[in-house]
């Protein structure tokens, strides 16, 4: 009686476990509801038609497989882990549940969680070659380069592809530090197939990179030739310091047109850079030059040859240098007129006819940059620069220029400080009092104002006496000493502005006072012009001693000698 009555009730479960095909429709129906607003995006209704959908069928996975992509969606991950693993407990041989799982674990950077779901997957279900150079990658990520290899393996069975990832592997196993594997990889890839030549070229470049060059090169010499075989080959030799032997290898390969460009110029530019004496300039100047005539109007052809005659000018003899730098000229015009919005190609043409003070250049290419791009402050100093000092400049427009400059430069420290120095060198100039007095240098981190503006005072001063301008000079500096407290050459031209104006003995105070709290910054031109101030205010000797001091510090006038000969001031 008890087995009927167990019967009974064990027929009476599965009967309720299981789902009505009317119930199973009505599902079915909540989850066409539920994938419409998903698709609308709208994914909390999305997911109140899913779990009304779970109510009528619990085993429903394909419910919680969408909960758990709208779950990932929204960047709740632990919800999304909790559905999909109810999916996998339902149905287990379904890939897609695993790889959802995998990628809700990656988006908490749990790569262990990750390969562990898709190692369920590989357990589990079938056709999932298309998502082993994933599973690849996860391991990579963990370092477990034993098992990406794996991966790798397993993805060229399923393909029918062996060794179609050679590289890879190769590159796998030098990550995990197991060079010898990998040669002998390579190595018995080379004896199973003679014929291929890729095979060879990886085994060579890789016998190089451990330093078994002439292994390499044994190998090298065994191949078809080809350009890839003659680049590594090239390099071996440059390497080993034997350019003799390079030389024809790198002049066929720059003339073979079936060699690949790119290596070309990689090539051409390592050579330029190399600091080997053994390759005579004129020889890359020729090869450039063949490249020049064989890819007319490349442009990286002629970004190359930019670099290439930048580096020979560096090197070349002072008679050579002049046609390197024409040469560079050319490219960068070149560039320029190929590609008129190439910013940085205008960038180095205008530094170049800046550092080169090429006026009547920069006026121009200033003018044409600026009308391609009218809100760089930098080519606005450069224009500026040119109309100052070019033939055809004007100083209105000069200004202007640089006002300009410093309206567009308000980010750049560095660039601004440059433009209120030029228009503080400009304000002296044309005796612009309030400006001078105004005068702001450049920030620098070593705690002193720029040399450029330090220079240009001392200049002016050297050079000039009209004591206005020096008494707003002094107005400036009384700001700026305050500002820079241990700048020894900011208080070299304070002092020398106190001695323009007659003002001896406030000089010399000044003077005293800065050696007491500074004297580790102190410099021969401020011991200088300090014995300058004793010997007006008739104290000869203290004065010359002074001046000796100051010439033994260094950076003073050239007229110090002759101070101390005659214990005069000149």
């Amino acid at each position: 009686m008890e087995a009927i009555a167990q019967e009974k009730t064990e027929k009476k479960g599965k009967e309720s476990n299981e789902v009505s095909k009317y119930d199973r429709a009505n599902a079915e129906y909540l989850m066409i509801d539920a994938q419409k607003f998903y698709l609308l995006e709208d994914y909390e209704r999305a997911i109140a038609f899913l779990e009304q959908s779970l109510e009528v069928d619990k085993n429903n996975h394909a419910a919680y497989f969408k909960l758990g992509e709208i779950y990932l969606i929204q960047r709740k991950y632990d919800k999304g882990l909790k559905s999909i693993k109810k999916a996998q407990e339902i149905k287990s041989d379904n890939k897609f549940y695993y790889i959802l799982a995998a990628q809700l674990h990656k988006s908490q950077s749990n790569l262990q969680a990750a390969a562990s779901e898709y190692e369920l997957m590989l357990k589990n279900s079938t056709d999932y070659r298309e998502y082993l150079l994933d599973i690849a990658d996860v391991y990579v990520g963990l370092g477990n380069y034993d098992r990406a290899i794996k991966m790798l393996e397993i993805t060229e069975e399923k393909y029918n592809s062996p060794h179609k990832f050679t590289t890879q592997k190769k590159e796998l196993l030098l990550q995990a530090g197991k060079k010898k594997e990998a040669l002998d990889m390579l190595k018995k890839l080379t004896e199973d197939f003679p014929t291929n030549e890729n095979y060879k070229l990886e085994y060579a470049d890789l016998l190089a990179s451990t330093g078994q060059k002439t292994e390499a090169a044994d190998i090298l010499k065994s191949t078809n030739t080809s350009a890839s075989s003659n680049f590594l080959l090239i390099n071996l030799k440059l390497e080993e310091g034997d350019f003799e032997a390079a030389k024809p290898m790198i002049s066929e390969i720059m003339t073979n047109k079936e060699a690949d460009l790119s290596s070309k110029l990689e090539l051409m530019t390592n050579l330029s850079a190399a600091g080997s004496d053994k390759i005579p300039l004129s020889f890359l100047d020729q090869q450039q030059k063949m490249l020049y005539s064989i890819y007319p109007n490349d442009v990286e052809v002629i970004k190359t040859g930019e670099k290439v005659y930048s580096a020979l000018a560096e090197k070349a003899s002072p008679e050579n240098k002049s046609a390197y730098e024409s040469q560079v000229l050319t490219a960068l015009n070149q560039l320029k007129d190929l590609n008129p919005s190439d910013y940085e190609v205008w960038n180095q043409l205008l530094t170049r006819a800046y550092n080169q003070k090429s006026w009547e250049s920069l006026l121009t290419n200033s003018e044409d940059a600026l009308s391609y791009f009218p809100n760089q402050g930098l080519f606005y100093y450069y224009y500026g620069n040119a109309q100052l000092y070019s033939n055809q400049g004007d100083k209105e427009e000069a200004n202007s220029a640089f006002d300009q400059a410093l309206k567009l430069a308000r980010n750049d420290e560095t660039l601004a400080g440059k433009i209120r120095t030029k228009k503080l060198e400009f304000a002296l100039e044309e005796g612009n009092v309030k400006e001078i007095e105004e005068y702001n240098p450049p920030k620098t981190t070593s705690g002193k104002v720029d040399d450029g503006a330090v220079q240009m005072f001392l200049r002016y001063l050297n050079a000039n006496s009209d004591q206005e301008i020096i008494e707003g000079l002094n107005k400036s500096l009384d700001r700026l000493v305050k500002e820079y407290p241990s700048d020894s050459d900011l208080f070299h031209v304070k002092a020398k502005v106190l001695f323009q104006l007659g003002r001896f003995a406030e000089a010399k105070q000044l003077i005293e006072n800065f050696l007491k709290q500074k004297s580790a910054n102190i410099t021969g031109g401020l011991l200088e012009v300090y014995g300058d101030n004793l010997y007006m205010l008739n104290q000869i000797d203290a004065a010359v001693e002074q001046w000796k001091k100051a010439k033994n510090t260094g950076n003073t006038s050239d007229k110090i000698d002759q101070k101390i000969a005659d214990k005069k001031y000149y």
